[in-house]
């Protein structure tokens, strides 16, 4: 598979990039989002049909990030509390074993 200029497969370069996207680059992906809704709305009331289209088209690319990285926070943030049940439940079942294992060796 082609490698890029940092040595990375693209996938493998996704994957990198994918963890430096935080709450705040959301935020502002939003923002931008808002903005150019407004542009459109803008264009639109002063005809021009140009850049009306063009504003269409950034809205169209900067979507889809959005909807991806909200879902891969809900993810993370699921895996995150599935990790805590997971925990809770082992400490409570070592919880559970061990008064059966004291009265065991009494």
């Amino acid at each position: 598979m082609a490698r890029l200029n940092n040595g990375l497969t693209p996938l493998e370069n996704a994957r990198q990039m994918a963890l430096v996207v935080d709450e705040n680059d959301l935020e502002e992906l939003e923002t931008l989002h808002k903005d150019l809704l407004n542009r459109v709305d803008q264009a639109r009331a002063d005809g021009r049909i140009f850049m009306m289209g063009q504003y269409v088209r950034l809205v169209g690319l900067v979507s889809p990030e959005i909807d991806r990285i909200q879902r891969r926070f809900k993810r993370e943030t699921l895996a995150a509390v599935r990790k805590d049940h997971k925990g809770l439940k082992k400490e409570a079942k070592e919880a559970a074993a061990e008064p059966t294992a004291e009265a065991a060796t009494a």
